[in-house]
């Protein structure tokens, strides 16, 4: 009988939780630091014991971060009959309703939504599996929809490979904008061209370590904000993801293997589109170049094609 079993994520589960650990011990631990110093020069006030109380606290929420995330992402087993979370079964035979994608609230400190399978069992009882969670969430899904919903065999079919010989006679639609007037386009290039308007202009020697410096960290911004502005390409049989810095990248998608668009934003970040295709691999672009009016355009063109598009933010 197949069986699948997670795979938490390495990046997106544990050097998440790895990394907010640690902040929050460190600055934890500076703070209580700071307090026993002021304790044993005998000149305490009523602010360094408010530092210790938030020395305490953060000790507190670093141990609860990872109850947290353990408990939202349990060891998951599924086969024909069941599925298992830790110790926990159900039976196929008691599943009321199968929701495979949407959002849902990760229950954590504050609103933060993920993409999530939900189960619902005839007994009341709602389990939502995070996507971001495992690595292989996809396969999970897969199964689910296979196995329980459409009561076939699980197979594991592979997205169709992209003919790229074709691409070169498709006629395409492109949703860009101009990162120049943009607000990331402009925090991009106002940097790095006050750096390089400073070095131009200074009549004093260079520095190399101070050049150095900057160009590490002008190329690292680069990097960051580059990421946030793809765009959008789309034919009759293909969808494609570019951007406009990284001209050399491009992800290309089958248009008949898309399950689902999503339009929706994740804290600090621009707005952004997620693709999941039909075996529930899913994948984020930021474009922060495009303005309401290129995502709706992108929107009403992406449905004659009969894709589903989730508008969570425009």
């Amino acid at each position: 009988m197949k069986e699948i079993v997670s795979k938490r994520h390495k990046l997106k589960f544990y050097l998440v939780l790895f990394l907010s650990c640690i902040s929050l011990k460190l600055i934890a631990t500076i703070l209580l630091r700071e307090f026993l110093i002021q304790r044993s020069s005998n000149y305490l006030y009523s602010k360094h014991y408010f530092v210790l109380v938030i020395s305490i606290f953060l000790y507190f929420i670093s141990v609860y971060v990872i109850y947290a995330y353990f408990r939202n992402a349990p060891r998951l087993k599924v086969n024909s009959n069941s599925i298992t979370f830790n110790n926990e079964e159900f039976l196929w035979l008691d599943i009321a309703h199968i929701e495979l994608v949407g959002k849902k609230r990760f229950p954590f400190l504050g609103n933060f939504y993920m993409e999530a399978a939900t189960l619902t069992f005839k007994n009341g009882v709602n389990k939502v599996i995070f996507d971001d969670m495992y690595s292989n969430s996809w396969e999970i899904k897969s199964f689910i929809k296979m196995v329980v919903v459409d009561k076939i065999e699980f197979s594991e079919g592979a997205i169709s490979p992209i003919d790229n010989g074709a691409l070169i006679f498709d006629i395409c639609d492109t949703f860009k904008g101009n990162q120049i007037t943009s607000l990331r386009g402009i925090c991009l290039w106002g940097f790095i061209g006050f750096f390089v308007f400073k070095a131009l202009i200074s009549k004093t020697p260079v520095n190399i370590e101070g050049m150095l410096f900057i160009s590490g960290f002008s190329f690292l911004w680069f990097i960051a904000f580059s990421y946030q502005m793809h765009y959008f390409q789309v034919s009759d049989n293909y969808f494609i993801i570019r951007n406009h810095n990284f001209f050399w990248k491009k992800k290309v998608y089958n248009i008949d293997e898309i399950n689902q668009i999503v339009f929706e934003t994740q804290g600090k970040m621009p707005n952004c589109l997620r693709v999941i295709t039909k075996d529930f691999n899913s994948k984020l672009y930021p474009a922060g170049t495009l303005r309401v009016n290129n995502w709706l355009d992108l929107k009403d063109k992406l449905e004659t094609y009969k894709i589903k598009v989730r508008n969570e933010c425009i």
